[in-house]
């Protein structure tokens, strides 16, 4: 019998603990004067978002350790894989810190954040060696995969780099990583309860409270930003709990989104390098479908919808 308890009030109470610290949050930036600051190369259609509250991911972490200490779901395996997605939220925090208080558009260089990535895989592959199943669940079969020490060594920190970046790749619009995260680590909580991992249930379940409370003040016209501090946690966290529940092939499913805009960004640079030409006015793809003349809210919303269907799909997918 699946014990909802472990899932719902990590939901529920990071839910209401974001619900009250966010407007605290972007009160406090907005007094001081700090926000985000647009890429000039971005579209147009964004340059009216600038100094807009951001770093919105010190928030949501917050929200989920409350959510699972006051549910009791911070313990064990759990407290060791926060300390973990720390040195991800910290190497976003600092991104975030160059952006917003020494306005850097740019940021941190990129090999600095992938060097970090690296190092925050590692030390999870290395920390969850013990208990991360080798064995990779095959989509729509009741097959599996079995990958030795080094292969899945490398195809975890394959796995958990390139869902660190994907998640902060779909982050440009209002709403759009909030709601696709939402709908993806339903999934892997979903997965993690039924397969008895209570406490990774209850971690999911807390990122799913602490999103929702996010996209309460990030959906359209957002007042507040997640930042590289809430991305590249999240993304990491989603593809950690997807090696966990032996199920990280169902992430090209439950989280599509993730895999169609940066798949989206893969192309439009290649195509640039070897062709000279773009196959998009601009990548990623949730910026093309700008660019011809959609409304922000109704990408965000289609590409909820595309999410939820891949996420159908691999519920689907789990049956055989």
């Amino acid at each position: 019998m699946i014990e909802w308890g472990y899932l719902t009030w990590p939901v529920i109470t990071s839910f209401l603990a974001g619900v009250l610290l966010f407007p605290l949050f972007i009160r406090w930036q907005s007094l001081w004067g700090v926000g985000q600051k647009i890429k000039k190369e971005g579209p147009n259609l964004h340059l009216h978002k600038e100094n807009t509250p951001t770093m919105g991911g010190v928030v949501i972490i917050i929200a989920m350790l409350i959510g699972l200490l006051v549910s009791g779901g911070f313990n064990g395996r759990t407290q060791s894989l926060f300390l973990l997605l720390l040195l991800f939220f910290l190497t976003g925090f600092w991104d975030d810190f160059f952006k917003s208080f020494l306005r850097k558009p740019w940021g941190i260089k990129a090999r600095y954040k992938f060097f970090f990535q690296l190092l925050g895989g590692m030390a999870v592959l290395f920390w969850g060696s013990r208990f991360f199943s080798h064995q990779i669940v095959l989509p729509f079969s009741h097959g599996m995969v079995g990958l030795g020490p080094v292969s899945f060594f490398l195809y975890g920190l394959f796995v958990i780099v390139a869902s660190t970046n994907a998640f902060n790749i779909v982050d440009g619009l209002d709403g759009l990583a909030g709601g696709c995260g939402v709908l993806s680590f339903s999934f892997f909580a979903f997965l993690s309860l039924r397969s008895g991992h209570t406490e990774f249930a209850s971690l999911s379940g807390a990122a799913v409270g602490a999103l929702l409370s996010f996209l309460w003040f990030n959906f359209w016209p957002a007042r507040i930003f997640m930042g590289d501090s809430g991305s590249l946690l999240l993304g990491a966290l989603m593809g950690i709990v997807s090696l966990i529940s032996g199920h990280s092939l169902f992430l090209v499913f439950a989280g599509i989104v993730f895999v169609i805009d940066t798949l989206s960004v893969v192309l439009q640079v290649a195509s640039f390098k070897f062709f000279k030409r773009r196959i998009f006015l601009m990548s990623p793809l949730h910026h093309h479908f700008e660019l011809k003349g959609m409304k922000e809210s109704q990408v965000t919303v289609r590409l909820w919808i595309v999410q939820l269907l891949g996420v159908l799909f691999a519920f689907w997918g789990m049956g055989g």
